[in-house]
């Protein structure tokens, strides 16, 4: 046998365990692989899975741009792409900026992404908004780097986006283009935004607008919006609303009606404010206008009448004194008529500059219409007044206004009313001054009359405007009673026919008859004698129509007319309309009218008096010669008869002076082919003097009373026809 070596042995048994140690590592590093390979095989699987399933368009391109790999969702964007692998990316025709992805491609950066947006037409035309990624993928040293493509579909989110900012825009226009004024602070006002109608209205940019406070721009000082609201916290209001005053950078006020109400954004408040300016503007006016007379510019009678009231509150409550001037031009009518209304105005304007000028501090004055003004002074007694009145006086009949080359000279008459605890009411204190410068009116013009109580003067004006609130109420009561007076003819005359004067009565409200002339001056002073003349025309025609058969019987019908109904437009268009009306012929109506109203209204006298002439109404002259220029005017009116005033004819049988005058009328008359008539044939002895002279028609006492009409003319009609 052969012996082995130990040392061999040895070296065997290393060797084999060596061997083994090196099958089983190999066998480990191939099991490793496996798995490996196995790993690699699932986690390709997953990748692929998830590249394929991916909603992303995923692809794969060479260094050239064209295609290497892609997945499920790219190919499905383009179906076709096998047709284009041997083509750069950028060259598909389905790309709208294909340009835009070659450049890209061509310039990305070693390291890092190139992020862009791509539009390309999808397989049913539509176009396609993509959100692409482009990152450059190193591969081995001697192959050129990949770029790894990736694309998301943000058509949606871009439709979206420009939805909204469509909608942002058209918000922002529409907030931008609001007629009004639309602004956000902050809880320190601090402007955080405004809409151009902000801009327009103050007149700053936006940039000088928004940081500021808002307040910095207001007027006057005022609650901030924050202030206000915390102010008002505790009410339910969700919307604080107030006027407030800005001022623009012109220096202008700007009248805003703010409506502040809280955001979504709890540290901001909403200004919305519509320019209220032009209506506080028209407001301003409007109480000035309700204050001011407007010719003038001083305070107007309602305003003067509040003021007044309270000055007598002061009289009642404290004992104070005041004093009350009630001043009214002197012919200033002559004015108007001869230089026309500009120059009236102007007038009352120079006045009313004057009487300013002229008045102690604090005084009050106003006009209350036409050509008088009112003062109140306070603090003053009756020396103090007559003072004030005197240097108004001097003033204004020494002042002289030129008006187109004209002088005018101007002067007043002034009434004063101490305002003292005698005064009950401001109606009262303006009746009072009213009578008192009147007053002074009839004893001259151009001066001052205080009133007092005691005064007789100032009793019987009081006594007159007594009778104008009576004259009011007996029209409405129907207490003015028609009477008539029979006219005969003197000598050689017919007498089937009546003739006679229409004249008026009033029943006070006692039953009494008042005296004509209590009532009669009250109404022609105070402008109220048409009411009477439209009483006694209505109730004498509509006799005449109640009593038809008395028609006949009527010679002539004499009714008087005012001077101040003949000025009244409505009164005489009633009067004319009603003698066309009535049943009466025009012929046997004979209007009268005073030589005195006919003077003072002379173009209106003879526009109407000829009106009525053309009717086929008669015109007669009352009171012929108690003028001093008679004659003149026999001539001038469209008269028939010329009635001589009594105060000559009563005298005629024992003066000669008086039958000198009542001859010297009767031979004018009669050569100018008018008749006459004489009043006050108070006797036989007037009557057969009369006769002598020639005298057509004769009126008194003598003759017959007057009597109801009814009564008078029963006698001439059938007594049992008349009626009341």
């Amino acid at each position: 046998m052969f012996k082995t070596d130990p040392k061999l042995a040895v070296l065997s048994i290393v060797l084999v365990l060596f061997l083994c140690l090196v099958i089983a590592g190999l066998i480990h590093l191939i099991q490793r692989y496996r798995d490996n390979a196995k790993a690699l095989a699932e986690s390709q699987s997953l990748f692929k899975g998830v590249f394929d399933q991916s909603n992303q368009y995923i692809a794969l391109l060479c260094a050239s741009g064209t295609v290497v790999s892609a997945n499920e969702a790219f190919q499905r964007l383009y179906p076709m792409m096998n047709r284009f692998r041997v083509s750069p990316i950028w060259s598909w025709k389905e790309w709208v900026n294909g340009d835009e992805l070659r450049d890209e491609v061509n310039n990305i950066p070693e390291r890092g992404t190139r992020r862009f947006e791509l539009r390309v037409i999808n397989q049913l035309g539509a176009q396609v908004i993509l959100d692409v990624a482009l990152k450059r993928i190193e591969t081995q040293e001697d192959e050129l780097p990949q770029v790894l493509f990736e694309a998301r579909d943000i058509t949606q989110r871009k439709q979206t986006e420009q939805k909204l900012q469509r909608s942002e825009a058209e918000y922002r226009m529409l907030y931008d283009q609001q007629p009004v004024m639309l602004m956000t602070v902050d809880r320190q006002s601090r402007i955080q935004s405004i809409n151009e109608c902000v801009t327009e209205w103050l007149g700053y940019s936006k940039r000088e607008l928004l940081g500021h406070k808002v307040t910095d721009f207001y007027r006057d000082e005022a609650s901030s919006p924050y202030e206000l609201v915390s102010l008002r916290s505790q009410s339910d209001d969700k919307i604080w609303r107030r006027e407030i005053c800005y001022v623009n950078m012109y220096n202008e006020e700007i009248w805003i009606r703010e409506s502040i109400r809280t955001t979504q954004i709890k540290s901001q408040l909403m200004l919305v404010g519509e320019d209220i300016t032009e209506h506080r503007r028209m407001e301003s006016m409007l109480r000035h206008q309700a204050l001011r007379d407007p010719l003038t510019d001083l305070y107007n009678r309602n305003h003067f009448e509040r003021i007044l009231t309270e000055k007598l509150r002061s009289v009642s409550e404290e004992g104070a004194t005041h004093t009350l001037f009630y001043i009214d031009l002197d012919q200033f009518r002559v004015i108007n008529d001869t230089l026309g209304h500009e120059a009236g105005d102007s007038a009352l304007k120079f006045t009313a500059g004057k009487l300013l000028n002229l008045l102690p501090e604090g005084a009050v004055i106003a006009r209350l219409g036409g050509d008088e003004f009112a003062i109140i002074n306070s603090e003053c007694d009756e020396e103090c007044a007559l003072e004030i009145g005197e240097k108004i006086l001097n003033e204004l009949n020494q002042a002289e206004l030129h008006w187109n080359r004209v002088r005018m000279s101007l002067a007043c008459s002034i009434g004063i009313r101490v305002l003292d605890r005698s005064v009950s009411s401001p109606q009262q204190a303006h009746a009072q001054a009213d009578t008192a410068c009147y007053a002074a009116k009839d004893k001259g013009r151009a001066r001052l009359h205080v009133y007092r109580q005691d005064d007789e003067e100032v009793l019987r004006r009081e006594r007159e405007m007594a009778f104008v609130n009576q004259i009011h109420a007996a029209v409405a009561e129907d207490r003015f009673e028609i009477y008539a007076q029979p006219i005969m003819p003197v000598a050689g005359v017919d007498h089937d026919r009546l003739y006679f004067e229409v004249l008026v009565r009033l029943r006070g409200a006692d039953g009494q008859m008042v005296p004509n002339g209590q009532f009669i001056p009250a109404a022609e002073r105070y402008n109220i004698a048409h009411l009477i003349d439209t009483t006694v025309v209505r109730k004498t025609l509509q006799w005449f129509e109640d009593n038809p058969a008395c028609v006949e019987q009527i010679g002539m019908i004499s009714i008087n007319l005012s001077g101040n109904s003949m000025a009244n437009d409505a009164f005489v268009e009633f009067l004319v309309t009603s003698i066309k009306n009535s049943n009466v012929p025009s012929e046997c109506l004979c209007l009268e009218v005073t030589e005195t109203a006919a003077i003072s209204n002379m173009s209106d006298a003879i526009k109407v008096l000829t009106a009525l002439k053309n009717l086929g109404c008669s015109i007669a002259l009352d009171d012929f010669g108690s003028g001093l220029s008679s004659f003149g005017y026999l001539r001038e009116l469209p008269i028939d008869l010329v009635k001589i005033d009594g105060q000559f004819v009563c005298g005629i049988h024992k003066d000669d002076t008086d039958y000198m005058i009542v001859r010297a009328i009767q031979d004018l008359a009669h050569q100018m082919g008018k008749k006459t008539v004489a009043e006050f044939v108070e006797n036989e002895e007037i009557l057969h003097r009369l006769e002598q002279l020639g005298v057509d028609y004769a009126q008194g006492y003598h003759l017959g009373r007057p009597q109801p009409m009814s009564s008078l003319l029963a006698v001439a009609c059938d007594e049992a026809e008349v009626t009341a």
